[in-house]
């Protein structure tokens, strides 16, 4: 994992990327918003590059202060209901009276 920070830009060279675009864009009727498009394709890109292990420490660090709910949302998608509902259901368990079932 990188430790360096990012601008507020991503940027790199997008070559054939921004030709095929740029001609998608002029046949559309309408054009489309390429903006979205990348965003949209950023956010797909970057879950699916997401290990188990990653996901664990990323909800970790959201639950720690360290990182924004719209940013972990952003990362886990509908996986961060599912944890939350899962911690919630744990958190529940632990607290039932299990000392009817001592023998």
């Amino acid at each position: 994992m990188s430790q360096g920070s990012y601008d507020d830009t991503i940027k790199f060279r997008a070559g054939a990327l921004k030709e095929a675009a740029g001609e998608l864009d002029a046949i559309h009727l309408g054009g489309i918003n390429i903006s979205e498009l990348a965003r949209a394709g950023l956010a797909d890109m970057l879950r699916r590059t997401m290990t188990d292990e990653d996901k664990i420490t990323l909800y970790e660090r959201y639950k720690a202060g360290e990182i924004s709910e719209e940013a972990t949302r952003l990362l886990l998608g509908e996986e961060f209901d599912l944890l939350q509902e899962d911690i919630e259901e744990f958190a529940a368990a632990a607290e039932d009276d299990t000392s009817q079932y001592l023998v």
